[in-house]
């Protein structure tokens, strides 16, 4: 069946989503000759990488280099093969990552204001495999003065929680805030993080007249009668807005965790407490989809621990938190029946797969969030407890007790076995062991410190009052989408690739499959299929879409 399209704008190219995949397609569909539009759905530029801490994870990088810090390309597949364990959904393209991952961010360096550090204590997750290294693979982005964005400089997405801070100056980690340095950026508007990659990709673009436009979802893909994708049907103001597309149309809109009919659909498991903006919510998925997109490594996420501060809200829900001490000593986590059932250090990553185990015996998920972080007063007097400074009173919604038993009971913990599991705890860490999970023993569990020990990560909860906080089922965005070949460019359900397409970021497959090698292993192959997809897509042929009067 055919409709009449009037096209509104007729572009080379249109990208939509504003993260830094997007951005960074943008700059490289532009400066291969393409005239480019970028579309938003929200009212904010940067989607999750804005709220992240900004960090493309890079092996081989000239930053690194500069460093004196030796890398190599066999030590990089060796170790995010040894990692993948053969689940990535396309082998070739873990080296076509290794390959042009570096080559992306160096052009990003020369040609744009993005520019990043090495962060001394942020290495691989797993350094300790074969082929992991303790710095250098991480990229910590650079402060930026947003004055330099003009009207732009507010509309530039923000973690409310994060200070202007890098990652090396602790950032991420608020038990360590230079407050002079804060107080400086703050007067002058300097922001850091993903906030500060996302400026200055914007700024960029700004160099160049590339326009963003604002609230104008993308809607459906507009194709050809030959199959072709040739423009967008967005939405602007309550209107339908058609812009052509000569080249092609590259979605990079993120993932679709806050669209719960496709995460049950997908998901093993049904996480509650999303970490990104609300808009990620499957739209470049369903467009791909209706178009007749292959689909891949659907089945997971970036999954994260996360907690929350019942009076800290974002866009008008409860701010989902990534911050909770639990590798620290004095402290476990259990489920319902007061038991154990993880290392609590375990990657941001791999602590969250436990909370869809399958009891066979019971037919349950005794994991199921919310599970509780358990902890006593050494803990909470030496450490940041979510937004619970030390020394802070615990508020309403951090529970505590002088008994475990009444502790449980607030929580709706089995009494019995919350409290045998703090004393095989007990007994198993004045010995510094934890035979039953090996704390202390994970190299994420003290990273920068050489790894986790039982000094950092093994302690007695024996100090009153005891405290509980809920543990939930969060995630960072989703890592499944559209196939995509080594140009970022759509593969169909038959094989065969969806002329006009592409895909980056969050949106598309993740080409490491379930492996999280380090910090930014979301960003760095996302931006780098940005970038591929924006060079490959200005060399496609140009469809004279002005012409066309009817389309599929």
């Amino acid at each position: 069946m055919s409709v009449n399209v009037k096209w509104d704008r007729v572009v080379d190219v249109v990208v939509l989503g504003s993260g830094g995949a997007a951005l960074t397609a943008a700059t490289l569909a532009n400066d291969n000759g393409a005239s480019v539009i970028v579309l938003e759905k929200s009212s904010q530029i940067g989607g999750t990488t804005a709220m992240s801490g900004g960090v493309p994870w890079i092996p081989m990088n000239h930053y690194m280099k500069e460093q004196g810090i030796t890398d190599s390309r066999e030590n990089a597949l060796k170790y995010i093969r040894r990692l993948s364990n053969g689940r990535e959904p396309d082998p070739k393209l873990v080296e076509v990552f290794v390959d042009n991952g570096s080559k992306m961010i160096k052009y990003l360096h020369d040609h744009t204001p993005a520019k990043f550090a090495v962060p001394k204590g942020y290495g691989d997750y797993y350094a300790d495999l074969p082929g992991g290294l303790v710095e250098g693979r991480s990229l910590d982005p650079l402060p930026f003065e947003l004055n330099q964005l003009g009207d732009l400089a507010e509309k530039i997405r923000r973690n409310p929680i994060f200070p202007p801070l890098t990652l090396a100056e602790g950032g991420a980690d608020k038990d360590s805030i230079d407050y002079a340095v804060m107080a400086e950026r703050m007067e002058k508007n300097i922001t850091t993080m993903g906030r500060a990659l996302i400026a200055s990709l914007v700024k960029g673009l700004l160099d160049r007249g590339v326009e963003i436009m604002l609230e104008t979802p993308g809607e459906k893909l507009i194709q050809n009668e030959a199959g072709e994708v040739i423009g967008v049907q967005a939405e602007q103001n309550g209107e339908s807005l058609f812009i052509g597309a000569r080249n092609g149309v590259i979605i990079a809109t993120g993932g679709f965790e806050w669209n719960k009919d496709l995460v049950r659909a997908f998901l093993p498991g049904e996480p509650t407490h999303p970490l990104s903006p609300p808009y990620n919510e499957g739209d470049g998925l369903i467009m791909a989809m209706e178009v007749g997109a292959q689909l891949a490594n659907m089945s997971d996420a970036w999954w994260y621990p996360a907690t929350q501060d019942p009076s800290i809200e974002y866009e008008g829900r409860p701010l989902n938190l990534i911050s909770s001490p639990r590798a620290s000593a004095h402290s476990i986590i259990v489920n319902r029946r007061g038991k154990r059932f993880v290392n609590e250090g375990s990657t941001y990553k791999d602590m969250p797969r436990k909370f869809f185990e399958y009891d066979e015996v019971t037919q349950s998920y005794p994991n199921e969030s919310p599970v509780w972080m358990i902890f006593d007063s050494t803990l909470k007097d030496n450490h940041l407890v979510v937004t619970v400074a030390p020394g802070d009173p615990a508020p309403e919604w951090m529970y505590q007790s002088d008994s475990l038993k009444n502790l449980a009971e607030q929580i709706g913990v089995d009494t019995e076995g919350l409290e045998e599991s703090v004393k095989r705890f007990n007994e198993n860490a004045e010995k510094g062991i934890d035979p039953d999970f090996h704390r202390g023993e994970l190299y994420f569990e003290g990273m920068g410190a050489g790894g986790g020990s039982p000094e950092l990560n093994i302690g007695p909860i024996e100090k009153a009052p005891f405290y509980a906080i809920p543990i939930y089922f969060g995630t960072l965005g989703t890592s499944g989408g559209p196939k995509i070949d080594e140009n970022g460019q759509v593969i169909g359900l038959r094989g065969n690739k969806i002329s006009g397409l592409y895909a980056a970021g969050n949106t598309a497959m993740c080409i490491l499959g379930p492996t999280y090698p380090g910090a930014g292993a979301t960003i760095g192959p996302g931006m780098t299929w940005g970038y591929l997809a924006g060079m490959e897509v200005a060399k496609s042929a140009k469809r004279n879409v002005e012409e066309l009067s009817s389309a599929k």
